[in-house]
């Protein structure tokens, strides 16, 4: 028999490196399953982000000085003739009783036959929910999380708008993807939100218009959140922070600006 010779055998890897390639395989698989898991929330937030960047380039390339003089005499010509193929309307000074009517249409007020939360900046029209009030506390969060499904839930410790109080609203910024609820990504964007921007509560046949007035993340132990004021307006927007994660809550609060 030869002697075993050692010098054939391949060097063990380091510990260190199986623990790296074991750690970003991990991180890998986790990462693919929550994008998976949260996949209408992080398809809403990148739809968003490309709109806003289609948007910013088309404010630049749609400036008027960037034509050259031609192209702009070209395109006020085409304006003037389309101006003369526009039929008569009574929007026309001329025509002043008609044109009384139409200030008419224009001045009328018509809101939803529903409870609706309007969020300009991030273009959404959602129903607002109510649900019933309960002394235990998973039953309340059985019903809170039923009322989920259908929009974004009114608190029941909420104060109704045009009342001092705080008008607590909560919805989800992502959810279960078999859930069958669709508003599991309601509030993906609310983020977006910034402080000075108005939002629209239509509520039993009135509309009021709040302004932001502060963001900030706490805990989910941070109840004071749901404080009720006895000299202000207030309304707040709870939802879960980071997306696809439960770990704390971001808070919109807002200041009632108008009410018609």
């Amino acid at each position: 028999m030869s002697d075993f010779e050692f010098k054939n055998l391949e060097k063990r890897r380091p510990l260190w490196k199986d623990m790296a390639y074991f750690a970003g395989f991990a991180f890998f698989v986790y990462g693919v399953t929550h994008v998976g898991l949260n996949s209408g929330a992080y398809s809403e937030i990148a739809s968003f982000k490309f709109g806003q960047l289609k948007a910013s380039v088309l404010e630049v390339t749609s400036d008027i000085s960037l034509l050259a003089p031609a192209e702009v005499v070209v395109e006020k010509k085409l304006e003037k003739v389309s101006n003369k193929s526009k039929p008569k309307t009574f929007r026309q000074k001329n025509l002043k009783p008609r044109n009384e009517a139409a200030q008419v249409f224009k001045d009328m007020k018509i809101y939803p036959s529903d409870n609706r939360l309007y969020i300009p900046r991030i273009n959404k029209n959602v129903p607002l929910i109510t649900v019933p009030k309960h002394q235990n506390w998973n039953e309340l969060e059985t019903n809170i999380q039923s009322g989920l499904q259908e929009g974004v839930v009114v608190h029941p410790i909420s104060h109704s708008p045009g009342n001092f109080g705080n008008f607590f609203l909560t919805g989800h910024s992502s959810y279960y993807a078999w859930d069958e609820g669709r508003f599991k990504d309601v509030f993906a964007l609310l983020h977006e939100v910034k402080i000075g921007d108005s939002i629209e509560v239509y509520w039993e046949g009135k509309k009021y218009v709040y302004k932001i007035k502060a963001q900030e993340v706490v805990p989910p132990t941070a109840v004071e959140v749901l404080n009720q004021p006895k000299d202000k307006f207030l309304i707040t927007l709870m939802t879960c922070t980071p997306v696809g994660t439960n770990k704390n809550r971001l808070i919109l609060t807002g200041e009632l600006k108008s009410q018609e």
